[in-house]
């Protein structure tokens, strides 16, 4: 299925890919190995973001939420709700 949108970790060992299966991706930019896989999303996920620390990473989906996830664990933190189309 489709990638939508990758975006690299700020210190670039990590990328995120946002994918039409409703899922989000974690990959190691040295060993090319996924190290999470970002699952909640109702929808095709649109985007995939780094905070500035490279702690937490956020998705936004066609299923009109955006979602925060710990990078280092794929843990969801947060579903952020509200959006009356997709996100």
């Amino acid at each position: 299925r489709a990638v939508n949108s990758i975006s690299f970790s700020p210190d670039g060992a990590v990328v995120g890919t946002a994918g039409d299966d409703g899922t989000a991706r974690l990959w190691s930019v040295g060993s090319g190995q996924q190290t999470a896989f970002l699952t909640g999303h109702d929808d095709a996920v649109t985007s995939v973001s780094f905070s500035n620390d490279g702690k937490l990473v956020a998705t936004a989906s066609c299923d009109r939420t955006a979602r925060l996830w710990c990078a280092e664990s794929g843990a969801q933190l947060r579903i952020l709700r509200g959006h009356t189309e997709w996100v």
